[in-house]
């Protein structure tokens, strides 16, 4: 994920080699909806399972999105999937804390998976800076 410029300083000078190791340990899958990393894929529902499925053709195999297991029998015929996409493996911190790069506090995701994880602080970020766009000065300050 992009970070924002004004969060630059918080991240350790290291994070790079931070981030690709754990992206590695995660063996370049996302740890939450294994899809593999830089491949291109479809994301899509199956008997209101959410799976994926590579792209490459229309009769690929199909897995489930929480588990990573093949489903045996399932193909794009018979699931509701999406346009393609490519696989971008990032790594998210789970207190939304950069400075905080303990292991246990960070995990591999991929893009959907961290925008989904993401999505409630970037709301109240973003209600935030509305707020202070709007802000008149302080009401209480004397001249």
């Amino acid at each position: 994920m992009p970070i924002r410029p004004e969060n630059r300083d918080r991240y350790p000078p290291d994070w790079p080699k931070i981030s690709a190791r754990v992206r590695e340990e995660a063996g370049q899958r996302c740890e939450w909806c294994s899809v593999p990393n830089g491949e291109w894929i479809r994301r899509g529902t199956c008997d209101g399972l959410d799976v994926w499925s590579f792209s490459a053709s229309a009769h690929c195999d199909v897995f489930c999105a929480s588990t990573g297991d093949k489903l045996d029998g399932e193909s794009h015929d018979t699931c509701d999937l999406g346009k393609p996409v490519r696989v971008v493996l990032t790594t998210a911190h789970l207190d939304h804390t950069p400075e905080n790069c303990a292991r246990d506090n960070l995990v591999a995701l991929c893009q959907k998976c961290h925008n989904r994880y993401d999505a409630p602080m970037r709301r109240a970020g973003l209600a935030a800076r509305r707020r202070a766009e709007m802000a008149d000065g302080d009401l209480f300050e004397k001249d």
